[in-house]
């Protein structure tokens, strides 16, 4: 009975363990969506101004 105890106690442990690591990578993965939303923004606004800029320079 003891032994199934501590062998309990361990597999606890281990799921904690994991949970905690699960947290920190999904933690990590929204910083990195937020990121890359505004790295997308940033993208389109410098197209969006760079494009008038290249006509008028080549005369059209």
């Amino acid at each position: 009975m003891e032994g199934k105890v501590e062998q309990l106690e361990r597999k606890i442990y281990d799921l904690d363990t994991k949970v905690t690591e699960m947290h920190q990578l999904l933690t990590q993965a929204k910083g990195a969506r937020w990121m890359l939303m505004l790295m997308i923004a940033v993208g389109g606004f410098i197209a969006g101004k760079i494009v008038p800029i290249v006509q008028y320079l080549s005369g059209r």
